[in-house]
Order: structure tokens, then sequence, then C-alpha cells
């Protein structure tokens, strides 16, 4: 189980709070950290020992990859909130879109439309390749 923390000295976030900005960006860096930890853990002879634990991890990177289109929404639907009521504004000195907030939400919106297609097709393909070895087993020694 990985425990995600703000702070060294915070309790582990939980899914029903208090919730923070912090925590927030936290739960984030814990989910690069996590691909990390798996990439070094398949890429590890003793980090995979039967085709099932490979149908595990696959069923459990489609369940993951299937929920990251909420997030992706949410946070689109904040920055649209802030920026509809001028508590966010692009700077003109290094902004993207020469100062207009509404050209930056824009521009986020339309990636997150793209990212969030292809996260639940990433999820559908996870799932499909997982039953794809939904019959492998290990010969018998």
């Amino acid at each position: 189980m990985i425990e995600i923390k703000a702070h060294e000295q915070d309790s582990r976030i939980r899914p029903d709070g208090p919730h923070s900005s912090d925590g927030t960006r936290a739960i984030a860096a814990g989910i690069d950290s996590a691909f990390r930890l798996l990439n070094y853990a398949t890429m590890n002879p003793a980090g995979l020992t039967y085709p099932s634990d490979v149908y595990s991890v696959l069923g459990e990177l489609s369940a993951a990859v299937s929920k990251l289109p909420q997030a992706l929404h949410q946070m689109s639907a904040f920055i649209n909130a802030q920026v509809a009521d001028g508590t966010a504004r692009e700077n003109p000195g290094y902004g993207k879109h020469g100062g207009n907030a509404e050209a930056a939400y824009a521009e986020l919106a339309a990636a997150v439309r793209d990212s969030s297609v292809t996260a639940t097709e990433l999820g559908r393909l996870l799932g499909k390749a997982q039953s794809a070895i939904s019959g492998l087993e290990a010969t018998p020694a």
C-alpha cells in the first residue's frame, strides 16, 4: 500500500479528506513515483513470477487509467471557474496567450478533452490486454 502525505509530519491523505492543494500536488507526485516503482519492479526478474501477476497488474492499470478523465475534467472546470470569475488571469509577460486567460483555458479544455478520450481508450486497451492472457497459467514444475 502506498501512503501519500503532503508533508512529512502530516497524516496520510485519505479519500474523504481533509484536502489541500499541497496534498493534491503530493498525490500527483505519488502517481509518478508509483509508475517509476512499477517500471523497476517489472524490470527485475523477481518482480513478476506468474502470468497471473501480469494479469493483475494490467487490471489495476486499466482501472487506474479509467479514473483519469474525471480528475482532468475536474481540474479543467476549476480553471474555467477561476478564469470566469476573474480570480485567475494570464500574465502577459510570460503567458503563452498574451494575457488572454480565456484562450489559455480554451487550449487547456481542448487538451483535456483529447487526453480524456486517449485515457479512456488506453483503459479499454489495457483491459483487452488483460483479457488476452486470462487463460495463461504457469506450467507445473
